[in-house]
């Protein structure tokens, strides 16, 4: 199904059902006009700061329109993709907001992915240009039909030296090829897919657009330091993967509401505890984005070397999503640093987010409040949800059997315009939505399992589960037959699964072609099923291999070998005695 044609007047909302979020005002309607409203108007406040420096508002203008121009001197135009390979530096959000300003759709791609990998996107999404920033380098070797333009940006590299050097006109909606039309590719991102090949997800200026000024009204509030003196500028610490979604809206949600983008060096990594807090501290981080896992890893080293949470005092939002939001940490993080607590969800389908809650101190301290529940709340504004039982009709949460579960789909505005290149897939997900007089009439299947549930006499969304084999890996959506596919392909390998653990750890299973020519499968855990036989698989020969071929997150964290795969009575393949089997993080 295609995207709508209208732009902001095709959702309306329904006032009083939990089911809509509100109908907001969407303006403007296309992300390189609100981009450049910003950018130009912000004169010397500071726009991005970290590594390379501080850049001012006009000289993120001056350095974003030179890209601009670049693309536009070499035919690139509305609607081309545009690769940025890249580590995070100072340049990323200069191309990206330059990339975006000349209509071209933005492609950011994670220079820390295999080459085999990087070679695949650039082959699937055949970019009319691309970049390579933060030391990152494109691949010589590509199957492409036309090589892209571009090259590398560093501050020496000739391209970068022109970017800097080039005092041209700031660049201009009226520069475009044509106009950026609402319904518009903003954005391409590549996500794990079931066959062993990803697919690229596009999103939608108005989508876009519609998720950062919902991130702007809600993160511009400054709640209890309203007293304070705090001007609710958003300042946004940009630590999530560069090709992650999160990571797009860590990059430019506060370059889009005219606050500050803190960039880390190339060379930061997540797991740096210290690093975070300095960073946090020195650039005077206000919101801070965080998977779960890694935010009660932070939690715990501050602990550990005695350093109060209040070090942190100044976030005011914390946004933890990506994997379920377990109540202690909430809890830790309310208490300690004394932020606002929120809860997110969105598939990469769509622009961003799409859910929310927040963990305010009548819903923690509500009797009825459940610590092991994976809240994911009521939909942003312009966002509608629905929840489809396994016989294929719709619960209303007002209903007498609201609390059934089902299928989560979502529609409004920040629904994508499916996969780059795969109509048969996209048709599969992207369908017709029960109410299109409030929301349009299209919706995507995101494939979670959820269920209304009622916290203080509120009803909300609970995140139940997948359908399927999709997991989350450390905040990343992995899909286990990728990973299936991936060790399938391997020398030595016969058979292959995957699971994640209890913990949210990816571990393996192999069973090695030296099996033997009846092995492969076994009916239950005790009917042969061990893991540690050998049949002569080097399992950290394999792990190295699939190492060069996805990203570090797909990559088990353990493989184990086994004489055969259980499968149920059914001839299924047993992935709850594979659980079994795999243990915790040390094994079964």
């Amino acid at each position: 199904m295609t995207a709508p044609d209208t732009a902001t007047s095709f959702y309306t909302g329904c006032p009083g059902d939990l089911r809509f979020g509100p109908a907001a005002p969407i303006e403007p309607t296309t992300l390189d006009v609100l981009l450049h409203r910003t950018v130009t108007g912000g004169g010397g406040r500071p726009a991005v700061v970290g590594d390379g420096g501080t850049l001012s508002y006009a000289e993120l203008d001056r350095r974003s329109s030179a890209v601009a121009r670049y693309l536009r001197a070499q035919g690139i135009g509305t609607g081309d993709r545009v690769v940025v390979l890249a580590h995070r530096c100072g340049w990323l959000p200069v191309v990206a907001v330059g990339v975006i300003r000349a209509g071209a759709v933005y492609v950011p791609v994670d220079a820390s992915y295999p080459p085999e990998r990087v070679r695949f996107i650039l082959e699937d999404c055949d970019p009319a240009a691309a970049f390579a920033l933060g030391g990152a380098s494109l691949p010589a070797a590509t199957d492409l039909a036309t090589p892209p333009v571009g090259g590398t940006v560093t501050d020496d590299s000739p391209l970068g030296r022109a970017f800097l050097s080039e005092d041209g006109p700031g660049f201009r909606p009226g520069d475009l090829s044509r106009p950026v039309l609402p319904t518009d590719d903003c954005y391409l991102i590549y996500t794990s897919g079931t066959t062993g090949t990803p697919k690229g997800a596009l999103n939608t200026h108005l989508g876009v657009c519609a998720h950062l000024q919902w991130m702007g009204r809600v993160l511009r509030e400054t709640g209890d330091t309203a007293d304070t003196g705090d001007s609710g500028e958003i300042r946004m610490l940009q630590k999530a993967p560069v090709s992650f979604d999160v990571g797009v809206a860590e990059l430019l949600g506060p370059l889009s509401t005219g606050g500050t983008t803190v960039v880390p060096g190339p060379d930061w990594w997540p797991g740096d505890v210290d690093a975070m807090v300095e960073m946090i501290s020195c650039h005077g981080v206000t919101v801070l984005s965080m998977v779960p896992s890694l935010m009660r890893v932070l939690l715990d080293v501050l602990d550990d070397i005695g350093t109060p949470l209040s070090s942190l005092s100044g976030i005011r939002h914390l946004l933890l999503g990506g994997e379920a939001v377990p109540a202690d940490v909430v809890r830790r993080a309310r208490d300690g640093i004394g932020c606002r607590v929120h809860g997110l969800y969105g598939p990469t389908e769509a622009a961003m987010d799409v859910t929310w809650v927040e963990y305010t101190d009548a819903l923690v301290g509500a009797p009825d409040f459940d610590d092991r529940a994976s809240l994911l709340g009521l939909p942003e504004d312009n966002v509608g949800v629905y929840v489809i039982d396994e016989d294929g009709d719709e619960v209303d949460p007002a209903s007498d059997r609201w609390d059934r579960p089902g299928e989560l789909c979502v529609s409004g505005p920040q629904v994508g315009n499916g996969y780059a290149g795969r109509p048969e897939l996209t048709d599969e997900v992207f369908v017709d939505s029960p109410r299109p007089d409030v929301d349009g009439g299209r919706m995507y299947r995101t494939g979670d399992i959820v269920a209304w549930t009622e916290v203080d006499g509120t009803r909300l969304l609970q995140f139940l589960g997948r359908i399927g084999d999709q997991v989350k890996i450390r905040g990343n959506r992995v899909e286990l037959g990728e990973v299936e596919s991936r060790l399938r392909d391997l020398d030595g390998v016969r058979m292959a699964a995957a699971v994640a653990d209890d913990t949210g750890t990816l571990v393996a299973f192999v069973v090695g072609t030296g099996a033997g020519a009846g092995a492969g499968v076994s009916a239950g855990v005790s009917a042969g099923v061990s893991a540690g036989v050998s049949a002569g698989v080097d399992v950290a020969e394999l792990s190295a291999r699939l190492a060069r071929q996805v990203p570090e997150y797909m990559v088990p964290s353990r493989i184990l070998e086994l004489n055969a795969l259980p499968v149920s009575p059914n001839g299924k393949l047993d992935r709850a005695a594979l659980k079994a089997l795999a243990g915790g993080p040390g094994g079964p």
